[in-house]
């Protein structure tokens, strides 16, 4: 896919989080700790709410921008610098970017390298997570 080189920015599809993913997911990994399970205990904490694991938020990111790479991608390599910025609970909304860094032609390889920085803004622009992936691609 000739589309993705450096500089191209590719927005994913935005999605509002749920309660049921805020209790969910983070059980499904074993996470059990009240700030993602006790209203009660996580409105006394710091965070103010139940927010939603760091992890899970990095899984649904990166779902976010598969549709655009599905086609392309025969796996992912690496994923370095992940930084969590803000929370994100019930009723956030929350889009994904993909800013491509580089792409690197690996004619020894079974595909070319992509490079990307992803980005995470909440519904009011914030940024809550960001990124940097190595994928391997279809050339």
């Amino acid at each position: 896919m000739t589309s993705l080189q450096k500089g191209t920015r590719v927005r994913g599809g935005s999605r509002t989080i749920t309660d049921a993913e805020i209790a969910m997911l983070p059980a499904m990994m074993g996470a059990i700790n009240p700030l993602f399970h006790d209203e009660e205990e996580a409105k006394k904490g710091k965070l103010g709410r139940r927010v939603l694991y760091g992890p899970a938020l990095l899984g649904i990111a990166v779902a976010g921008t598969e549709p655009v790479l599905k086609d392309v991608v025969l796996g992912l390599i690496g994923m370095t610098d992940v930084r969590f910025r803000a929370t994100v609970g019930v009723g956030d909304t929350v889009t994904p970017t993909l800013i491509v860094e580089d792409r690197i032609a690996k004619p020894d390889k079974a595909g070319d390298l992509l490079l990307t920085r992803d980005e995470v803004h909440n519904q009011h622009g914030e940024l809550v997570l960001e990124f940097r992936r190595t994928i391997m691609i279809k050339r």
